[in-house]
């Protein structure tokens, strides 16, 4: 398990580089005021919300994780056309980043406050949107979201495959946190791949060997796949694929193949961190090491 040193050390790491993310979002908010038909800027912000909330879940911050997941979920409904960006929600969204700065700052040992505020800024939120609030879920959903109501979107089936990189334990991330939340947009197929794992006395404990190949059935489109690993996506290699012929679906199995991750690696093409897409928010969490997995219960 962590220490807790090595606790407050990843939590002061997500500080810094959430207090980061905050001014650029402030930023991107302020353009899109000026251009409200700007998609990458929706795209920026949608992006920083979205690693805000995942990173601080993952570091323990429930609350600030919960009340920015409000905020993602209404920039995600224009990001896909179904709500429109207005000077209202902008400026309603810059005041709930001040809301998060203090959830940020906020001494762990201190009461919680400014909850009333919170629920009369996310109140606005719903307003301003259309989302009904039960619309706007708690990070923790079910493992198959339901559809949006009204809307009737196919469903297709996407190969992903998934490399951790050699440090992407230290930077204090979970793979099977990220699988779980993998899981929550449909029906997903796993297989785990150990062929990389050395022998046990070569075994450095704090890289990840394994890799995962999964098919999931979902009718999200290839952008909110690619947004589950959006804050590792600089320490992973990462391949997201249609699935075309339903032959090639995945059993849950573990593969114990012979050859190598390296070899994995070349053969799939996978995508690694010198190729990261230009204006990715991501989270770097440095720290000297990570035990073990997070436990998932």
């Amino acid at each position: 398990m962590n220490t807790p040193d090595n606790t407050e050390l990843f939590k002061q790491s997500f500080r810094e580089e959430a207090r980061e993310i905050l001014v650029d979002l402030e930023s991107a908010l302020l353009e899109l005021n000026e251009c409200h038909g700007d998609i990458e800027l929706v795209s920026r912000v949608f992006r920083g919300l979205h690693t805000i909330k995942g990173s601080g879940a993952m570091f323990g911050f429930e609350e600030l994780a919960a009340f920015t997941h409000n905020l993602e979920t209404a920039f995600d409904a224009v990001r896909n056309g179904r709500v429109e960006i207005t000077g209202e929600l902008i400026d309603v969204t810059l005041g709930a980043l001040d809301q998060i700065r203090c959830m940020l700052e906020a001494k762990e040992s201190a009461e919680p406050a400014g909850a009333a505020s919170r629920e009369h800024l996310l109140a606005r939120v719903r307003q301003v949107t259309g989302i009904a609030e039960g619309a706007m879920p708690e990070p923790k959903v079910p493992a198959v979201a339901p559809p949006v109501r009204g809307e009737m979107k196919p469903v297709r089936e996407w190969r992903v495959q998934f490399t951790p990189g050699p440090d992407f334990l230290l930077n204090g991330s979970n793979p099977l946190l990220l699988i779980q939340e993998l899981r929550q947009l449909g029906g997903l197929s796993v297989r785990a791949c150990a062929a990389a794992i050395p022998p046990l006395a070569e075994l450095n404990p704090d890289r990840c060997y394994v890799t995962w190949e999964m098919v999931l059935s979902s009718s999200v489109r290839v952008d909110a796949i690619r947004d589950v690993f959006i804050f590792v996506e600089d320490s992973c290699g990462l391949k997201i694929e249609p699935l075309l012929d339903t032959s090639q679906a995945l059993a849950p199995t573990l593969d114990l193949t012979s050859s190598t991750q390296e070899e994995q690696r070349s053969n799939s093409g996978l995508r690694r961190a010198d190729e990261k897409p230009a204006g990715a928010t991501s989270l770097r969490v440095p720290a000297e090491k990570l035990d073990q997995f997070v436990d998932l219960g």
